[in-house]
């Protein structure tokens, strides 16, 4: 939703965290490698320009420059994906801990992110009528906490 803020080196780094939480329970799920794919054209990266040897310390140095903001959008995102396939395992927890500790990403946010998936869920299981006002609302939501 907001991938396309960040620089070329954000992203490629962002996409090796994204390999990595996406590996750290064993299993690229389907709907993690949808969400990757979708996140590649997001970026306008090619598959070819992420490391496949994802070392977390020289991702971690990438991203300490990055704003606030930007730290913010791919934790934010990083939620997600570890949400998407409906499993939160404790290997993809202990990673978000520590990829939010390494970002600086304050703990109260880190659980707003959270809080912010789940209430994406609830909104989309009562019903898809009126759906263009529902993600103007989330999108809208989303901003306050990326802020």
């Amino acid at each position: 939703m907001f991938l396309n803020e960040l620089s070329k080196n954000e992203g490629i780094a962002f996409m090796q965290l994204v390999k990595s939480l996406a590996n750290s329970d064993n299993t690229f799920a389907k709907e993690e490698k949808n969400l990757y794919s979708d996140y590649l054209q997001e970026l306008d990266i090619k598959e070819n320009e992420v490391p496949d040897d994802s070392d977390l310390n020289s991702i971690y140095s990438t991203l300490k420059d990055s704003s606030e903001r930007n730290r913010n959008i791919i934790y934010f995102e990083l939620i997600g994906l570890a949400l998407i396939d409906g499993e939160y395992d404790e290997n993809e927890v202990k990673l978000l801990e520590e990829i939010g500790e390494r970002l600086e990403i304050k703990r109260n946010k880190r659980i707003s992110f959270a809080n912010y998936f789940y209430n994406f869920v609830d909104v989309y299981s009562f019903s898809v009528v009126d759906a263009e006002s529902k993600i103007a609302l989330l999108k809208e939501e989303a901003e306050k906490l990326l802020a």
